[in-house]
């Protein structure tokens, strides 16, 4: 049977975070990359082009590089037969930032779609992801609404933002360094855990220290069960 997972490799270094953003054709994908990186707003993209940007981006009080991955070419990674988008962005980012439109609500079904492929390629329910609902400043043309989002979001323990990448650029800055916090965050736990595997005996004493504090709150709990 073809194994369809797809290690990643960690970086190894969190001053460096890899960022795939992903999404169905036309949902702004290109134009949220640039606004974030220039602050300018382009409306039109090769849409064969796929590319690796760099920025150096602060996140609370520290700066960090961003490669962020335009996955320009391969629109639907759930059903591609492009082996080397399914390898490149999924194996190589630390993130995935996922874009539909909130005027399209089939590039929200691919959205949630995205969601359950990547954490199973990835074998990882924790993967960081940040889905961003698109074109919010076309409220006439809207299709899908912020409860539907909210609601999917809070089931699937996922970041949500809604951003307008033509009218609102602080909603994009926002959705990129929340997810670069995000990243971050679960790289130092990472960190911790990799130190502290590394040195059995504070392992060790982290191990006893967690059965007393379980032996202790049993203890509690059949004291207070003892008194009804």
């Amino acid at each position: 049977m073809e194994d369809k997972t797809h290690k990643h490799v960690a970086n190894g270094n969190c001053r460096d975070i890899n960022i795939a953003v992903l999404g169905a054709k036309n949902v702004g994908k290109s134009a949220m990359i640039v606004r974030f990186l220039t602050g300018r707003f382009i409306g039109d993209y090769d849409p064969h082009m796929d590319a690796i940007f760099d920025t150096h981006i602060p996140v609370d009080g520290k700066h960090f590089t961003a490669h962020i991955m335009d996955t320009a070419q391969a629109q639907d990674c759930t059903t591609s037969s492009d082996s080397e988008f399914k390898e490149d962005p999924v194996s190589w980012a630390d993130g995935f930032l996922l874009v539909f439109s909130l005027t399209d609500r089939a590039s929200f079904t691919m959205v949630r779609e995205m969601v359950s492929w990547l954490r199973t390629v990835r074998e990882d329910e924790r993967v960081p992801i940040l889905v961003a609902g698109n074109k919010s400043d076309l409220v006439h043309l809207r299709s899908v609404t912020r409860p539907d989002c909210d609601t999917w979001a809070a089931e699937q323990g996922l970041l949500f933002q809604e951003v307008s990448a033509s009218e609102d650029p602080a909603s994009v800055q926002r959705a990129f360094i929340s997810l670069c916090r995000h990243v971050r965050a679960l790289c130092k736990k990472r960190e911790k855990l990799s130190w502290t595997l590394q040195r059995p005996a504070v392992a060790a004493k982290l191990q006893i220290r967690q059965s007393l504090k379980n032996l202790a709150e049993k203890k509690i709990w059949r004291t207070r069960t003892s008194t009804f």
